[in-house]
């Protein structure tokens, strides 16, 4: 009964999401140029860092369900400000509490869920978990693209306003009684930190994990910007591709983390997975077509390896953590705010000199760079 909460709560949660991710940066650009963009992705995601890093204390004092109520009310929040204000200022405000407020969310539906799986069966929760999620976000961006076209970001705000009060309820109605791990505790990041590094494989695949999140960053922010203002593609155009491309991680997930529980262990698949990604971000670079059959299968391709690595991720790190391990799967997921607080800077900096295609043919070199702690992990199976 929890679980299937769970999954209809992150299947809504993650359609809320994906209707925004996608044209984030081109409704930002219109309040501030590129270069702005940046800089408020940076700032954006100092604050969700430190926040996160923060919040494990929250949960101890308040328990898991309160603070998940209360990040879903700051993005409500967020969306009005969205909905009803046209002020750069705001609007910056606004962008800093709906990201904070979902990636806090995340992590209360990784606890929730945590407490409710065994480690046996971590890679086919964790693939149904994501396939579910995954899902919400393939049937987004064709959806976010026909909306705008049609009727702009405002109407796209609002849907994901009614989609983010049906969380709520959701979370109402199976988690009220959900007990505290955590009372007695204290969580710092200098202790996380040592305990991270402290453990060997921890540590691998925590650099595995941020340079997942470094790809989807740099995927999310100036993929769209490249496809729609340097290649020429329409916005309903661009969600359709983009629906083509998060295919994978609906019809791969479940399978992979499957033959992880079973046969193989995470270590071949998430090598398998990275060397995929850094071909497919590499390919971008040299492809200059209006095709949309050519952009589809590269953007296909670089999300096959995405999905293999994200599944593996998940896979080994939670059948080495517990639920009372909250402040490393906080620092897990801190992994995404740092990855978008460096993935802007680096680019940022590289767009004084380069052009943005020569953008990808460097993200698949620093994906690369995942291979050997990958290689060199101490294997589940």
């Amino acid at each position: 009964m929890k679980i299937n909460s769970l999954y209809l709560g992150i299947f809504i949660l993650a359609v809320s999401e994906a209707i925004i991710a996608y044209v984030q940066s081109t409704y930002l650009n219109q309040f501030f140029n590129l270069n702005w963009v940046s800089l408020v992705f940076i700032i954006t995601y100092v604050v969700t860092f430190f926040v996160i890093n923060e919040y494990s204390n929250f949960i101890a004092r308040f328990n898991n369900f309160r603070t998940a109520i209360a990040a879903l009310v700051v993005k409500l929040l967020s969306l009005l400000i969205f909905i009803f204000c046209a002020n750069p200022t705001l609007v910056f405000i606004g962008f800093v509490l709906f990201t904070v407020s979902f990636n806090l969310i995340f992590i209360n539906f990784d606890i929730f869920l945590e407490a409710f799986s065994a480690n046996v069966k971590t890679g086919r929760i964790r693939g149904t978990y994501f396939t579910i999620y995954n899902l919400g976000w393939l049937v987004s961006p064709f959806m976010a693209g026909q909306i705008l076209e049609k009727f702009g970001f405002k109407f796209l705000f609002r849907l994901d306003l009614v989609l983010t009060v049906l969380v709520v309820l959701v979370l109402l109605y199976s988690f009220r009684q959900f007990t505290n791990h955590y009372q007695s505790r204290h969580f710092s990041m200098v202790k996380t930190l040592r305990e991270i590094l402290r453990r060997k494989n921890i540590k691998k695949i925590f650099y595995c994990a941020f340079i997942l999140n470094f790809f989807y960053a740099v995927m999310l922010i100036y993929t769209p910007i490249h496809l729609n203002q340097y290649i020429g593609l329409a916005w309903g155009d661009i969600g359709l591709v983009f629906t083509i491309m998060l295919l994978p991680f609906v019809l791969l997930q479940y399978p992979a983390g499957y033959l992880a529980d079973k046969y193989w262990g995470e270590k071949e698949i998430l090598t398998a997975g990275l060397i995929i990604m850094a071909l497919a971000s590499a390919a971008i670079f040299f492809v200059n077509t209006t095709s949309l059959l050519i952009w589809g299968i590269i953007l296909l391709i670089s999300r096959i390896g995405a999905s293999l690595v994200e599944i593996m991720r998940e896979s080994y790190f939670f059948k080495k953590v517990d639920v009372e391990d909250i402040e490393l799967i906080n620092a897990l997921r801190s992994t995404v705010p740092l990855s978008y607080i460096l993935a802007p800077m680096i680019v940022g900096l590289l767009l004084y000199f380069l052009s943005l295609n020569y953008i990808f043919l460097i993200l698949g070199i620093i994906v690369l760079t995942g291979l050997y702690p990958a290689l060199t992990l101490k294997d589940t199976k």
